[in-house]
C-alpha cells in the first residue's frame, strides 16, 4: 500500500492538492509514488522528464502553471512546510531559558550595517571612502607610467625617421594605448578595495540592504549579483543574469545592467574628473572632492536603472507572482591576502589584454584614419607660412625664440589641418550638427563614435586626435591638451559643463559591442539588444541635451 505522505509537516493547501493529483498520475500506487511526485514538483524536473511518458510531463507541467497561477513557489513552499514541522519538533523537546539572549559581535555590528538608515549610510561612506583612496593612492603611480611612456616615445622619436611608421608607433600606438594604460593604478586599486569588501562578508551586507530597495522597483533579489557583476563589466553580469527563474526578471535586470559604470568607463571618468574638477579645489582636498564626483557618477547610473526597471516592471515586463529570495550570510572575516591578489591580479590583467589587443587594433584603425589622406603639400605649406606670420611675438624676445615661436605655430596650424582634412576629420565634422546641442565639437564626435566599439577607446582617440604622443610637444598629456583647446573666436572647446555632460552621456549611453552581442546570446534574438541600443542611447541624448541647455543658462 502507498505510504501516506508526512501531513503534519503542513504544506500550503495548493501545493498538497498538487502531489495528490501528480501521485495519482504516475500509477500504478507504489510506496514511492508521493515521494517521488513531491520531487517532480519542487526540483528542476529538465533532466526527469526527457524519459517520462508525455502524459505525466503535461500533468508536471500543468502543476507548475497553476502554482504560479495562485502565486505558490514550490520548492519555497516545501522549504516553508520542513521549517515549520523542524520547529514544532523543537518546541516540544527543547525548554527555552527565561534569560536575554547574548548577542554576538557580527550580531551587533549587523543591527547597525542591516539597518535600513544607518545600513544605506553606511554602505554610502564605504564608497564614498573607496573612491577617495582611489585618487588619492594612485597619483603618485600614474605619474611612474606616464614617465615610462613619455621614454618609450621619446626613444622612438630619436631612432626612427619622419613618415607614416614614426607617426603610427608614436602618434597611434603611444597616444592611444599610452593614454589608457596610465589609469591601470587607479583601476587596479578600486579592485582592490572591492575584493577586500567582497572577502571580508561586507558585500554579502549590501546586497541584503539592496534588495529591499530592488523589490521596490519590481527586481528581483537575484538581481544584485548581476548589478553587481556589472560595476566590473556588463558582460559577466549579464550572464549571471540565469540564475533568475522568471524570463520577465531575467530581463528587466539585463535591460538595466549596463547602467552599472564598469571599468571601461572609469579612463574616461578619470581623464574629464581629474582633467576639469580637480583645479577647482585645493590640493588637499581634490581626492576628496574628485572620489565625491566619481561616486555621484555611480550613483546616477544606479538611480537610472532603478527608474527605468520600475517602468519596464510596469509596461514592457509586467511583474508576475513574487518570488522569494535566499541569502546565507557570511559571518566576518579577515581578508586572505592571497584571494586579494587573484581578484586584483584577475581583473588588472582582463584590462591589459583587453588594452594590449582591443585598444590597440583600435588605435591602428583610428590612427589610420586620422592620417589619411595626407593635406596636400601645397595647402600645408600655405597654413604654416598664414599661421607662423600671425604670431605675436615677444619684442625682447631673440630672434632664436621668435624663429621657434614662429615654427610651433606652424606645426600646430598644419596639424590641425591635416586632422580635420582626413577621413576621421570629415566623419567629425559630418556629425557635429548633431552634437552640437550637447556641446561637443568634431573631435569629441570622432572619440564618441569610437567609444561604441569599446568605451575606453573615446580616450584612446581623443590621445591621437590630439597627438599627445609626441614628447616633443608643449602639451605633456591628454588632460593638458584637451584643456588647452580653443575654437577660432578664443573660447575654450571644453569646459566643465562639456566634461560634466559627457560624464553623463557615458554613465547613460549604450556603446559597447561586445555587451550587445552577449544580450542577443542570452536573449535569444536581436530584437531585445537593438531595443537596448535605441533606448538607453535616447535617453543618453535626452538626458545631455537638457543637462547642457540648463547648465549654459545657469552658468553662462
Amino acid at each position: 500500500a502507498e505510504r501516506p505522505y508526512p501531513a503534519e509537516w503542513g504544506f500550503a493547501p495548493e501545493l498538497t492538492r498538487e502531489i495528490r493529483a501528480l501521485t495519482a498520475s504516475i500509477g500504478p500506487a507504489t510506496a514511492d509514488a508521493g515521494s517521488e511526485a513531491h520531487r517532480l514538483l519542487i526540483d528542476d524536473p529538465s533532466s526527469d522528464i526527457a524519459p517520462l511518458a508525455s502524459r505525466l510531463a503535461l500533468a508536471i507541467a500543468q502543476a507548475h502553471a497553476r502554482l504560479a497561477t495562485d502565486g505558490i513557489d514550490a520548492m519555497q513552499a516545501d522549504i516553508e512546510a520542513r521549517y515549520h514541522w523542524i520547529d514544532g519538533v523543537i518546541g516540544r523537546v527543547v525548554t527555552v531559558l527565561p534569560q536575554a539572549p547574548k548577542r554576538t559581535l557580527t550580531e551587533r555590528v549587523d543591527a547597525v550595517l542591516l539597518h535600513p538608515v544607518s545600513g544605506l549610510a553606511a554602505f554610502a561612506l564605504v564608497m564614498a571612502v573607496v573612491f577617495v583612496s582611489v585618487f588619492s593612492i594612485a597619483a603618485p603611480l600614474m605619474e611612474g607610467i606616464k614617465g615610462v611612456i613619455a621614454w618609450a616615445a621619446t626613444l622612438a622619436t630619436t631612432h626612427l625617421a619622419d613618415g607614416p611608421l614614426k607617426s603610427l608607433i608614436v602618434d597611434g600606438v603611444f597616444a592611444g594605448v599610452g593614454a589608457v594604460v596610465v589609469f591601470i593604478p587607479q583601476i587596479a586599486i578600486l579592485f582592490l578595495f572591492l575584493a577586500i569588501l567582497e572577502d571580508s562578508g561586507y558585500l554579502a551586507r549590501a546586497a541584503f540592504l539592496m534588495d529591499r530597495v530592488l523589490a521596490k522597483v519590481g527586481l528581483h533579489g537575484k538581481s544584485f549579483i548581476p548589478l553587481l557583476s556589472s560595476f566590473a563589466c556588463a558582460i559577466p553580469g549579464i550572464m549571471a543574469t540565469r540564475t533568475i527563474a522568471s524570463r520577465k526578471d531575467r530581463l528587466a535586470t539585463i535591460m538595466v545592467a549596463p547602467f552599472m559604470s564598469c571599468s571601461a568607463r572609469l579612463p574616461v571618468y578619470f581623464l574629464l574628473i581629474g582633467t576639469f574638477f580637480a583645479p577647482f579645489f585645493t590640493p588637499a582636498m581634490r581626492p576628496f572632492a574628485q572620489g565625491l564626483i566619481m561616486l555621484g557618477c555611480y550613483i546616477l547610473g544606479i538611480v537610472a536603472a532603478a527608474v527605468v526597471a520600475w517602468v519596464f516592471r510596469r509596461t514592457l515586463l509586467r511583474k508576475g507572482p513574487p518570488s522569494t529570495f535566499i541569502l546565507e550570510m557570511p559571518s566576518y572575516k579577515v581578508p586572505q591576502p592571497s584571494e586579494i591578489g587573484r581578484q586584483v591580479w584577475t581583473n588588472s590583467s582582463k584590462f591589459l589584454t583587453k588594452a594590449g589587443t582591443v585598444i590597440f587594433a583600435l588605435s591602428v584603425l583610428l590612427w589610420a584614419l586620422a592620417y589619411y589622406p595626407r593635406l596636400p603639400e601645397e595647402r600645408a605649406g600655405r597654413i604654416a607660412l598664414d599661421a607662423s606670420s600671425a604670431v605675436v611675438t615677444d619684442a625682447a624676445a631673440t630672434p632664436a625664440i621668435q624663429i621657434a615661436q614662429g615654427e610651433r605655430a606652424a606645426d600646430d596650424a598644419v596639424a590641425a589641418a591635416q586632422i580635420a582634412y582626413s577621413f576621421a576629420g570629415r566623419f567629425g565634422h559630418a556629425i557635429e550638427p548633431a552634437l552640437e546641442p550637447i556641446g561637443c565639437d568634431w573631435k569629441m564626435g570622432i572619440g564618441l563614435v569610437g567609444a561604441f566599439a569599446a568605451r575606453e577607446v573615446f580616450v584612446s582617440t581623443l590621445g591621437i586626435v590630439y597627438g599627445v604622443g609626441d614628447p616633443g610637444d608643449e602639451v605633456e598629456t591628454l588632460g593638458s591638451a584637451i584643456a588647452a583647446d580653443r575654437r577660432p573666436d578664443g573660447t575654450p572647446v571644453w569646459t566643465p559643463l562639456v566634461a560634466a555632460t559627457l560624464l553623463v552621456w557615458f554613465v547613460l549611453a549604450m556603446q559597447c559591442m561586445s555587451t550587445v552581442a552577449v544580450v542577443r546570446r542570452e536573449t535569444g534574438g536581436w530584437g531585445w539588444p537593438i531595443f537596448m541600443i535605441l533606448y538607453m542611447n535616447t535617453l543618453a541624448y535626452v538626458s545631455c541635451l537638457v543637462f547642457y541647455q540648463v547648465g549654459t543658462r545657469v552658468v553662462g
